[in-house]
């Protein structure tokens, strides 16, 4: 036996599941164009799938293409921001450093610090010490290294003192220098090495001695002379420790980027 309400239940609940899908629809169209973030200028509105329009592969077609070039853009913005980013070290970070040696133990082959400079990007010394010597001086090197009895006569910084004075200032900064390896292990001291500018081992500024390739430093005195056009250590002239910091300091400045 057929009852009339059930007829009437049915499709009261038939109406209401068409309401329901109906809703679902537009939700999902509204949901779709939030979550892109952006619209196109003059890209045609997202319709729901109840209400198609009759250019939807134009519309499709408008609004792939804006994404491509809103790609396009923020890509470009991205790099630009990457190359803002890139800026030199302060010119205050920049420290320059050089010692000169005299001889102790037999015949004076052993060397000995005995005066340690250390100049700023304008060419102040901040440092410049002779130190004094904890055993006797067998080669004083003068016609190198510009040392006399006298000046040593005179000291009273010990290494100990001097290397703590030296890793003070260097702390924070970009040490530069010509063979940087021989002065540092010389004050026993070391430096990040992504903080270290030795112009000894400027590819640029090496040489192949022989036909295997290899790269070789080259003098100090040379770079200057071929590169800047000046004129240091001087033949029958000691060698001044403040003269050599300042002149690698003006080779790392002539390729520095501008």
């Amino acid at each position: 036996m057929h009852h009339p309400n059930n007829s009437n239940k049915k499709r009261n609940r038939r109406r209401r599941s068409d309401s329901h899908g109906s809703a679902s629809s537009a939700f999902s169209a509204s949901s779709l164009s939030e979550g892109e973030g952006h619209s196109c200028p003059g890209s045609p509105p997202p319709h729901s799938k109840g209400n198609q329009h009759p250019d939807k592969n134009n519309a499709n077609n408008a609004n792939n293409k804006c994404r491509r070039s809103g790609g396009r853009k923020r890509r470009q913005r991205s790099r630009k921001r990457g190359k803002g980013q890139q800026t030199l070290p302060e010119e205050s970070k920049f420290l320059a450093l050089d010692c000169e040696m005299v001889g102790i133990g037999e015949n004076g082959h052993t060397s000995s610090i005995a005066r340690v400079t250390v100049v700023d990007w304008d060419g102040n010394a901040l440092f410049d010490e002779y130190i004094q010597q904890d055993q006797p001086v067998t080669d004083y090197r003068t016609f190198v290294s510009g040392i006399t009895p006298q000046d040593l006569e005179d000291a009273t910084l010990s290494l100990e003192e001097c290397r703590n004075m030296v890793l003070q200032l260097l702390q924070n900064h970009i040490l530069v220098g010509h063979a940087l390896k021989n002065d540092l292990k010389a004050l026993d001291i070391s430096h990040p090495w992504w903080l270290t500018r030795d112009t000894a081992k400027f590819e640029p500024f090496m040489k192949v001695r022989f036909d295997d390739g290899i790269l070789w430093p080259r003098k100090l005195k040379e770079l200057v002379s071929e590169k800047l056009h000046q004129e240091i250590q001087i033949e029958g002239k000691p060698h001044s420790p403040y003269e050599d910091a300042l002149a690698a300091l003006d080779l790392y400045r002539s390729v520095r980027p501008k």
